[in-house]
């Protein structure tokens, strides 16, 4: 039997995915050109007492997030050759990712609620698997604070479908049809909040990053953290004036959150991680604004250079033998300058640098909140949004790229063939990616008519944050000594401890209560002394029995009442 080596895995698995992306792709200019949509409908409520049918839906938003995601995919696969090079077990690997790719997929192309819950619990299961990959305790811990965080997210939207049922169907029409749209809408929400990691269910986004690098960098770019958006650009026309308000509110919260602890942070992979966490929360604030394409539109772009930026710092702490505090790491322009050049251009296209590919969405939130949306202190929370975001990024280059190292590493003369074409890849979609994507796309375009003073207010804020940056570094050592300081903003507000004792251990312990003390106590010894498996096994010997006896006297009434009947 013939068997492929990791790289005929790899290789595999990467024509295979980025084969389906072009062929998707292909049908996103279908669609978009001849500004239609394809809905294919298989029909079962015929055999059932309910309206089941199982829609497959394609229209532009669909087919080119499906493309963007299956493109990233496919080179992430690619990057696996490389970071994943010592694993015995490669195919298990690959196909724990392929599956974890196939289920955004199904919540991507089936609008109906109970096969999009296929592809959402699928996430979290797989998701949970890639966590505790290392099987260690660290891996386990994050693993159980990842799928309980999302299990919550979960049983909101089983208690969508349990609304739906009573009412025989289960696609997005029947929303419509019955007066708890209020109800569902708010289930759909905090359920969407959840699996976008949004406070205040945000602790879990970090402690995600246990798992190996390549899944972090499909996890956190384009796929688990992206369905909680994606699922509220699908159902945004639900969402009531209240809940877009409440929406806003804590989307706010979290890029503040998310940009306070980024700032702090040492460990690269979770200064990534909250990065992750502070951009969905402007994809969530264009969402509560009703600016549903331009949040499509940067979660697209988003996910181009947030992919090349895990696979940079994975790059780095690949070949720094596993260290991922900043303070440990540094003179990567002399060791790995190819590497270094990319993480510089993804951190620009974080930052909204005009003409990188982050600039032509980040820019069309801020304008289109500037014209019709923001208040003044919306206006100012994002705005320190984007100082916060140009303060992590340029320190993680200071610390990364240009800073001394503490390790006497050689410089590395070639760079892995695997590693070369993966970053390659992704750094096209990191430039270019967001003046593409926005041509290809009718709906990204958008015209906004701004003063001089508000247009000017971004690049301000862009130059005032190097000014910030100079008097953190000068005077970051005070900073860190006021504890207060450090353990509320560096410690995401302490939602990491309130998830991991109160929302893991607490729950988990109770639950393990329940199971000693009910279910193998008295329900197992206490119930007639043996049980309930006692008592089941006691009254089929009893039905058992007394089966002649019913059979038989059943047989007698019956040919009495024949032979009444006959005389009659």
């Amino acid at each position: 039997m013939f068997k492929l080596n990791s790289g005929g895995v790899v290789l595999s698995a990467w024509s295979m995915i980025f084969t389906v992306s072009m062929f998707v792709l292909c049908f996103f200019f279908l669609v978009e050109n001849e500004e239609m949509a394809l809905m294919l409908e298989l029909e079962f409520s015929s055999k059932f007492l309910i309206l089941l049918n199982i829609p497959f839906f394609i229209d532009a938003s669909a087919s080119i997030l499906s493309s963007v995601v299956l493109f990233i995919s496919s080179f992430v696969m690619i990057f696996s050759g490389f970071y994943m090079s010592h694993e015995v077990f490669m195919a298990r690997f690959i196909s724990l990712v392929v599956l974890f790719v196939l289920s955004m997929n199904f919540l991507i192309f089936f609008p109906s609620f109970l096969i999009l819950m296929v592809g959402w619990d699928g996430l979290g299961v797989v998701s949970f698997l890639l966590v505790i990959y290392y099987m260690n305790k660290e891996s386990l811990s994050a693993g159980m604070i990842t799928a309980i965080s999302n299990r919550v997210g979960d049983v909101f939207f089983i208690i969508s479908i349990g609304c739906l049922s009573s009412y025989l169907g289960f696609d997005f029409f029947s929303f419509f049809m019955f007066k708890l749209s209020v109800v569902m809408s708010f289930l759909v929400v905090i359920g969407s909040m959840t699996k976008s990691a949004q406070v205040p269910f945000s602790a879990w986004l970090p402690a995600a990053m246990a798992a190996p690098t390549p899944v972090s960098t499909l996890v956190h770019s384009s796929t688990l953290v992206t369905a909680g958006v994606y699922v509220l650009y699908r159902f945004s026309s639900l969402i009531s004036l209240e809940l877009m308000l409440f929406l806003l509110f804590f989307s706010m919260m979290t890029l503040i959150m998310a940009g306070c602890g980024a700032i702090l942070e040492v460990d690269m992979k979770k200064v990534i991680a909250l990065s992750t966490l502070s951009q969905l929360g402007v994809m969530m604030l264009s969402i509560s604004l009703g600016m549903k394409m331009v949040a499509l539109f940067h979660l697209i772009v988003h996910a181009f250079f947030k992919a090349l930026m895990f696979m940079c710092v994975g790059a780095v702490i690949f070949y720094s033998g596993g260290v991922q505090d900043g303070r440990l790491l540094g003179e990567s322009w002399r060791k790995l300058p190819v590497i270094s050049m990319w993480l510089v251009v993804c951190n620009m296209s974080l930052m909204g640098l005009p003409f990188m590919s982050g600039f032509y969405s980040k820019d069309l939130v801020l304008e289109m909140g500037m014209v019709g949306g923001f208040s003044g202190v919306g206006l100012v929370v994002f705005l320190i949004s984007i100082v916060l975001t140009v303060l992590y990024g340029v320190r993680m280059i200071l610390m990364v790229v240009i800073s001394d190292s503490i390790f006497s590493f050689e410089a590395y003369s070639s760079l892995n063939s695997y590693l070369f074409i993966a970053t390659l890849g992704l750094g096209f979609g990191a430039i270019w990616g967001g003046y593409f994507i926005q041509s290809m796309m009718k709906k990204f375009y958008k015209f906004v008519f701004l003063s001089s003073y508000l247009k000017m207010s971004i690049l301000f804020s862009l130059v005032f944050s190097v000014f910030i940056m100079v008097l953190y570094f000068s005077l970051g050592k005070l900073v860190m000594k006021s504890n207060w300081y450090y353990y509320f903003f560096g410690k995401m507000w302490f939602l990491p401890s309130l998830s991991g004792n109160f929302l893991s251990s607490w729950s988990l312990q109770k639950m393990l209560k329940v199971n000693f003390y009910l279910e193998k106590s008295w329900l197992e010894s206490l119930v007639w002394g043996s049980g309930l498996k006692g008592l089941s096994s006691s009254f089929g010997y009893m039905v058992h029995g007394s089966q002649a006896k019913v059979v038989g006297l059943l047989s007698f009434i019956g040919v009495f009442l024949f032979f009444f009947l006959f005389l009659l």
